[in-house]
């Protein structure tokens, strides 16, 4: 289930990049006069981005149970930087190449490869695609989540870095220390708790009172920080609505947590959660490119759905061509790399 829920995020973002704006862009006429309705609903699509990070703190701490560092820290470089490495250099390519939206400055050859690094917004450098800040958010995630890895996984540790993540949260703003602002990801940070506090309920196959309270808190946080959240975004949509809207992702992963939703098993559900992330990393360089160039020749509706369809394939084509076999080298190289080093230790 947690691969359709994916997907569904992925496709909402999609959604919102290609819809939201009240501008010219993608659009030469605007979104608004094009889709009066499919507009409104779009503008709450960026909250796909929320349920990502909620589905991370779920995944993440699945994938590191009972593992070393060194396997966790490989696990999360091979599903990160295949497609991310692909995607940068295909977003590079339809910069550099491709049709030129209104104001928006080539790519250069220095930012595609500083892009490589997945480092190069703490160096001070340009995204080569704007969808890319997720992920030095998910990076900061990973490398304090480390800590717990590294002593051990286990239901008393994981449930201590949530307190302690949770209140750390809360001070770093008024710490006057922006290496601890950056670190603990304040804003961020009670979609992620939430998402790891739903694996423990998974494990233990129900709620508790620690648990709860623990879910409790990092919704009374993530209601305290959502119109910073809202304002961050910069668009000025109701808070209600993206209350009740996260609220029912909280619902949801509840239902998941404990097993409610495990009856559905339809065969599709891999291959969704296989290309939700292709797709979220060049659906907005590419997609909005073809946009601009043919949306008048093709008509509206038409030149959306021909899109949404043509990146989806286009993502799908990365899982399959790019992702499977650089995955597979990338994992020989590590095996390789680990045998060498435990024979030098022998």
């Amino acid at each position: 289930m947690l691969d359709g829920l994916r997907l569904l995020a992925a496709l909402s973002v999609v959604l919102f990049h290609y819809l939201a704006g009240s501008g010219t862009v993608p659009w030469q006429a605007t979104a608004t006069e094009l889709f009066p309705t499919l507009h409104r609903i779009a503008g709450f699509g960026w909250l796909g981005v929320v349920f990502f990070f909620m589905i991370s703190g779920f995944v993440i701490c699945m994938s590191a149970w009972g593992k070393s560092l060194q396997q966790f820290w490989q696990s999360r470089i091979l599903r990160l930087f295949p497609l991310y490495w692909a995607a940068v250099v295909l977003s590079t390519l339809a910069g550099r190449l491709g049709p030129q939206t209104p104001g928006e400055p080539k790519v250069t050859v220095g930012q595609m490869l500083t892009n490589l690094t997945m480092l190069h917004e703490p160096l001070g450098v340009s995204h080569v695609d704007t969808v890319y800040w997720t992920l030095w958010v998910e990076l900061r995630f990973y490398l304090i989540f480390s800590l717990v890895v590294l002593l051990g996984t286990s239901y008393r540790r994981i449930a201590n870095f949530c307190w302690i993540w949770a209140l750390g949260s809360v001070l770093a703003p008024a710490s006057g220390i922006p290496l601890l602002e950056q670190l603990l990801v304040p804003l961020w940070a009670p979609f992620f708790i939430a998402g790891i506090v739903f694996y423990l309920v998974r494990r233990a196959g129900q709620f508790e009172a620690e648990t709860l309270g623990l879910l409790a808190l990092s919704w009374l946080l993530m209601q305290h920080r959502l119109p910073a959240v809202m304002a961050w975004e910069g668009h000025g949509i109701n808070w209600k609505v993206c209350l009740a809207a996260i609220t029912v992702m909280y619902l949801v992963m509840g239902l998941i947590a404990l097993g409610k939703l495990d009856r559905i098993q339809w065969r599709w559900l891999p291959v969704a959660g296989a290309i939700s992330y292709p797709l979220y990393l060049v659906h907005q360089s590419l997609g909005v490119r073809v946009i601009w160039r043919w949306n008048e020749q093709w008509g509206a509706w038409p030149t959306l759905l021909g899109v949404i369809a043509g990146i989806v394939l286009v993502a799908w084509l990365l899982h399959r061509l790019v992702e499977r076999p650089l995955t597979r080298l990338l994992r020989r190289m590590m095996t390789a790399q680990t045998e060498s080093a435990q024979k030098l230790t022998a």
